[in-house]
This record gives C-alpha cells, sequence and structure tokens, in this order.
C-alpha cells in the first residue's frame, strides 16, 4: 500500500485552490470548536443539542470543515457555502467541487475533485470478527482470501477490502446499507486496487496515512492524487 505520513501533509492558511481536470486532493481536518463558527443555522441547532463533547466538535469539524475547504475552490466565503444533499443523503455542493467525507480515530478526511468520488479511512487498531462479517457481506473470491490469510494479517486484508467498499458506495451516493453488497474488490499488492459496483468499474487508491490508520479513495475515472491539505 502507498504510503504517506504526517510530514507530506501542507497546513493551509488561505487563497484560492484549483482542481485540475483528473486530479483529487486529501484534507486532514483537525477537530477544532473553531469550526462552529461556519455552520448553517439548521446545523447549529443540531450541534447544540449534541451532549457528548467529542461528538460534538467531530460534528462541527467536519460540517464547518467542508464549508472551509470548498470555499477555497470557489473563491467565496465559507457561510456563502450552501450544502445539499442527494437522494439517499450524499452531500454535495452546488455549483463546486465533488467531494466526500469520512472520520475515524479521531481523523476526519475528505477528498475533493472535479470528478465524482468516495472515500473511507479506518483504524488498522478496530476489533472485528473478520471471517464472520466477511461471510455476510462479501463475495465468495473475497471471503475465501480472508479466509486463506494467515491469522496476523487477517485483520488488515479484511480492512482493506472494508475500506474500498465503503468509499466505492460513497462514490456511488446509494448508502452503506443498500450499496455494501454490490462492492466487488480486487486488492492489488501496491497501492492500486480496483473493483466494481453494480458491474461498472471503479478506480481504487489505498494510502496509508499514518502507522494506525489506512484510506481507500474510490473513482469512476483514474485519478491523481496531487495535494494533502490540513486545517
Amino acid at each position: 500500500m502507498g504510503c504517506f505520513f504526517k510530514s507530506q501533509w501542507i497546513d493551509y492558511e488561505a487563497g484560492s485552490l484549483e482542481l485540475r481536470e483528473h486530479e483529487v486532493h486529501l484534507w486532514r481536518i483537525r477537530p477544532s470548536k473553531f469550526f462552529v463558527r461556519y455552520l448553517s443555522l439548521e446545523e447549529l441547532r443540531r450541534y447544540q443539542r449534541i451532549v457528548n463533547e467529542e461528538v460534538k466538535i467531530s460534528y462541527c469539524s467536519a460540517q464547518g470543515g467542508l464549508r472551509k475547504i470548498a470555499s477555497a475552490y470557489m473563491g467565496c466565503l465559507p457561510e456563502e457555502v450552501r450544502m445539499s444533499r442527494g437522494p439517499r443523503g450524499k452531500p454535495y455542493v452546488p455549483g463546486g467541487p465533488q467531494f466526500n467525507l469520512s472520520h475515524s480515530a479521531g481523523m476526519i478526511l475528505a477528498a475533493f475533485s472535479s470528478r465524482p468520488v468516495g472515500v473511507d479511512v479506518e483504524s488498522t487498531q478496530r476489533r472485528v470478527e473478520a471471517r464472520a462479517v466477511a461471510r455476510k457481506f462479501f463475495f465468495p473470491d473475497e471471503i475465501r482470501r480472508v479466509e486463506m490469510t494467515k491469522a496476523g494479517s487477517q485483520s488488515l486484508i479484511f480492512l482493506r477490502y472494508w475500506i474500498c467498499k465503503e468509499a466505492m458506495v460513497k462514490l456511488s451516493g446509494d448508502g452503506i446499507y443498500y450499496g455494501l453488497r454490490y462492492g466487488r474488490v480486487d486488492l492489488a499488492s501496491d497501492h492500486r486496487s480496483s473493483g466494481t459496483y453494480k458491474g461498472r468499474l471503479v478506480c481504487l487508491q489505498e494510502f496509508r496515512l499514518s502507522d494506525q490508520l489506512i484510506a481507500a479513495l474510490a473513482s469512476w475515472q483514474p485519478l491523481q492524487a496531487n495535494g494533502f491539505f490540513r486545517i
């Protein structure tokens, strides 16, 4: 798998950004109450109803952070970015770039592109019953791959399948519960795997973001990851 560690992330301060054709930028959003200033009135009301402080900060960071990032590409103020949702809840910005969001173990990861994109991040420390979950959601060849993997590596192989499948479903906009059964993955020995979703080819890229975090990016056409930003 490709490895992109903390030293390669660039702190974004201000200014306009441009997405070229077939390019994707990955963003790390650091949890902070700072982002509450960018929430819409409806989001602010939801934020105020959240009791758990950690969840509260994560929520405002994700929603406010997305507005902050989108505004850098659209040349406007974050407060002027209007968020909408597709039929199954996938967020988008009318007239703005394509994007997707995922979070796990304190990491909030967003992908922005000129093309539709899906992203998922997971902690390698996550405890899973790999065989049981694989038998429930995976295709027969994927189940065999998981079950034939040595015990010490089985969890990682399972998680690689899982992040690729979730990224594909998020790319489609169908939602995890509806679409997970349709994502088939062909894991590669490098970080560029491939797959199909309802028979349609999907390009997959896997990243190791840290010693304990892995991520996958899904797109209908090949995308080049040319920017790794942090706010």
